[in-house]
């Protein structure tokens, strides 16, 4: 029974001994955390892209892009079609509702991705140079709006992928 009573008394003495004079690992955990930027990715048409005050400027007209299914329900929600049409022409749909634009400092160090630099062959995932697409702007978007998927960090462009239509 002294045994009992023994531990009794020792076992949770020894339990705040522990957590007292024991290192935290919390605090250790916490200081090592790395804060990732926030990545914003949107798809957007290019209205504007030159270079003013010595950076690249660009600004975009943003628009919902949908694929597939969501772009038949999407079309569908728009449309005031006859009943024969029920979905999406050509699998996609584009939906710019807001005329917003928005201006956006564009990094040095932007990726540029194409699915069309030469208008005579798809090459899938093409990345050039910003003077290439400085060029493919001004050849293909006078005529038509392309959209493109924008990734931005901090404010800042740092990638512009041409979304290839149909």
């Amino acid at each position: 029974m002294q045994v009992y009573r023994f531990s009794k008394v020792l076992l949770p003495v020894l339990i705040i001994f522990n957590l007292l004079f024991m290192p935290s690992t919390t605090t250790n955990a916490q200081s090592n955390k790395t804060n990732h930027p926030k990545i914003e990715e949107t798809t957007a048409y290019i209205t504007s892209f030159k270079k003013t005050n010595g950076k690249w400027v660009g600004k975009f007209d943003y628009i919902q892009w949908y694929f597939g299914k969501d772009a038949d329900k999407e079309f569908l929600k728009d449309c005031n079609c006859s009943k024969e049409m029920d979905h999406a022409p050509d699998g996609y749909y584009i939906r710019n509702v807001n005329p917003k634009i928005r201006t956006f400092t564009i990094s040095n160090s932007a990726t540029y991705i194409l699915q069309t630099f030469n208008p005579y062959e798809i090459k899938w995932n093409q990345k050039v140079t910003r003077a290439q697409f400085v060029s493919f702007l001004k050849d293909r978007n006078q005529h038509h709006y392309i959209p493109f998927h924008i990734e931005i960090q901090n404010g800042i462009v740092t990638k512009i992928t041409e979304q290839y239509i149909p």
